[in-house]
């Protein structure tokens, strides 16, 4: 979700209770990964990070959406990291990352993400974003330019800073009242229509996990994301969405797509909001194909 207005609040909540159990099967990731490990990027704070290291010269990092993970990556990395060195990490709040009840605002969860980034980077780096992530990749991109080779973008809108939280503001006990309308709006604009009803059900129930206090945080801290130029973003940019996705809709994608000088669009047909998920070979394919370019 790099575009919010508040009317949107009902979706927006759905996404993050939804998205940090988009994949189930994080053993499988850990098991794929040969460094899987906490390390303290933040004081006082141990983020959980996922690295599989090569000989690659060219680095791949991972950036997941509010409340999403890093293993919802698992199609990904599982099909890139034989070629090439891989990081992914599940930021404050999400995953197996510490869930403190502060420090969740734009510039700090960036500040996370460039420290990892800074640490890991290597002579060639592509990152790949989904949802909330790609405001972080576009800023890593303006705050790094000539060190980042190119930026791939899924469920992307242009981020901008939001000016009301809406349902945001109601306490957490409420919140956690409202967590079953929230979870069916979020399946019905977040999954295509010919998804796996048990894939979905599986996700849903794994969204329990996610404590609201974070969310809120989340939430909140999103308005101070700031106004980025994206024009200014000189590298390759391919950015991909589902044509049926309701919480970043491709109107959204095309007129990011339309500001940055080197970007092309992809829309992925029979596929939503978790487009990485609901059509992985494909969506492998095509960032093969950008990345081979």
């Amino acid at each position: 979700m790099t575009s919010i207005k508040p009317s949107l609040s009902v979706l927006i909540l759905s996404v993050i209770i939804c998205l940090n159990g988009v994949y189930t099967r994080s053993f499988r990731m850990n098991h794929e990964i040969n460094h899987h490990f906490t390390e303290e990027i933040r004081q006082k704070h141990e983020l959980e990070i996922y690295h599989h290291r090569t000989d690659s010269d060219t680095l791949i990092f991972f950036i997941h959406g509010a409340g999403g993970r890093a293993d919802q990556w698992y199609h990904q990395i599982n099909a890139l990291k034989d070629k090439y060195t891989i990081v992914a990490f599940d930021l404050l709040g999400h995953g197996k990352s510490p869930k403190p009840k502060t420090g969740y605002t734009f510039s700090e969860l960036m500040g996370d993400v460039e420290k990892i980034y800074t640490k890991y980077k290597r002579e060639n780096n592509i990152v790949i974003a989904h949802s909330y992530g790609v405001a972080f990749a576009l800023q890593l991109a303006l705050n790094n330019e000539h060190k980042i080779q190119k930026l791939i973008l899924i469920g992307a809108n242009k981020p901008r800073p939001i000016t009301g939280v809406g349902l945001w503001n109601l306490p957490v006990f409420m919140l956690e009242w409202l967590r079953p309308v929230f979870s069916n709006g979020f399946a019905k604009n977040a999954f295509h229509s010919d998804s796996d009803p048990d894939f979905i059900n599986r996700e849903r129930a794994i969204s329990d996990q996610n404590p609201m206090f974070m969310m809120k945080a989340l939430m909140n801290g999103m308005k101070e994301m700031p106004a980025m130029n994206v024009n200014d973003i000189s590298i390759p940019v391919l950015i991909i969405n589902g044509a049926t996705d309701g919480l970043t809709p491709v109107a959204g994608a095309k007129l990011l797509a339309a500001e940055i000088p080197h970007a092309e669009l992809k829309i992925i047909e029979k596929a939503s909001h978790l487009v990485m998920l609901e059509q992985p070979e494909l969506v492998n394919k095509i960032i093969t194909n950008f990345m081979n370019q």
